[in-house]
């Protein structure tokens, strides 16, 4: 497997993700990341029909690997900075 680098940081993300944005910021190949947007318990929008698409933050926690209770965590401290 050939690895790519990253061409796009998180910051430069639009809110709401594709499988093409996700590869582009990991650094992965676009079949490779559809791959992983369909692996179970991948934070997935759902009601998009047959597009592909997430929440940059939500797909982030999933990276880090957090327990429920640290993402509840984090989810407060993102909710507050945007209110």
């Amino acid at each position: 497997m050939q690895i790519k680098k990253p061409t796009i940081t998180f910051q430069e993300l639009p809110e709401t993700i594709s499988p093409l944005d996700y590869a582009e910021w990991r650094g992965i190949g676009e079949n490779k990341a559809r791959e992983i947007f369909n692996s179970k318990g991948f934070p997935r929008l759902q009601g998009t029909g047959v597009k592909q698409l997430a929440d940059k933050r939500a797909v982030l926690l999933y990276e880090l690997g957090l327990k429920p209770e640290e993402k509840q965590e984090v989810l407060k401290e993102i909710a507050k900075q945007i209110i």
